[in-house]
């Protein structure tokens, strides 16, 4: 049986949940359509239910080590496809060995899931320092990013600590995803967005790119360039929406 979800956290408790209800093995826990599929293999959609998705939660945070639990909330973000099955084996080790399982890292069913929150919180910390706003007509402040895995909602806290008095909006095109902070509230808020047009850039947005790409053009020692290790220290693929690196 493969059991699939809607893709959010408490979609994946709620399988979980579910698989627990019914004593059973899932062949896999998923958000996607399956590339392979088994003669005899069911695919069943789970309905997202945030009462049993809580009730589960309250169970987990209360049994798994604190540390345990930083470690499945930065899994979850990954973009591993097999990522829901790793997690269920994950909790279901966790729930039944408790405060023993923080001293169980070789196990098989704790190191994958390690290494996958190991990478998606390195690649969260590196995005605090990559982010870059353009300031758009409206008074509005508007970053992009593509990153390996889902981490806008990882990231997003320490930008609205920083900047808690602007109106920004962080966005990963690739994903179709963003983060929205409102500073009246002073909160922020996930949801999906598509640009589709070329952004409206204040006037004094782009005499800042300009004023900033000189300066990064300026700095550069041409005797000392070194093309290879730049790319060892800042890869391309973080490059794309650097306003620094336009048109290099």
């Amino acid at each position: 049986m493969i059991l699939r979800y809607d893709g959010t956290f408490a979609g994946f408790l709620s399988a979980v949940a579910l698989a627990r209800d019914r004593s059973v093995q899932p062949e896999s826990i998923t958000d996607r359509e399956p590339d392979q599929q088994g003669l005899f293999t069911t695919i069943e959609e789970v309905a997202t239910d945030r009462d049993r998705a809580g009730e589960l939660y309250a169970l987990i945070r209360s049994t798994l080590p604190p540390g345990a639990l930083q470690t499945l909330r930065y899994a979850f973000h990954a973009s591993d496809p097999d990522r829901g099955t790793l997690l269920f084996h994950y909790l279901m080790l966790g729930l039944a060995t408790g405060p023993r399982f923080n001293s169980m890292l070789a196990h098989e069913a704790v190191m994958p899931v390690w290494k996958l929150a190991r990478a998606v919180g390195r690649e969260a910390h590196r995005y605090k320092g990559l982010v870059r706003f353009q300031q758009l007509e409206g008074d509005v402040w508007y970053a992009a990013m593509e990153p390996d895995h889902r981490i806008l909602p990882l990231i997003a806290p320490h930008f609205a600590a920083r900047f808690a008095d602007q109106r920004w909006i962080i966005h990963d095109p690739r994903r179709g995803e963003a983060v929205v902070f409102d500073p009246a509230r002073r909160k922020w808020a996930e949801t999906f967005l598509e640009v589709t047009a070329p952004l409206p850039l204040t006037a004094g947005e782009e005499l800042f790119r300009d004023l900033w790409q000189r300066y990064f053009d300026r700095l550069a020692i041409e005797e000392r360039r070194n093309p290879k290790l730049q790319r060892q220290n800042l890869p391309l693929k973080h490059r794309r929406h650097l306003p620094e690196f336009d048109g290099k």
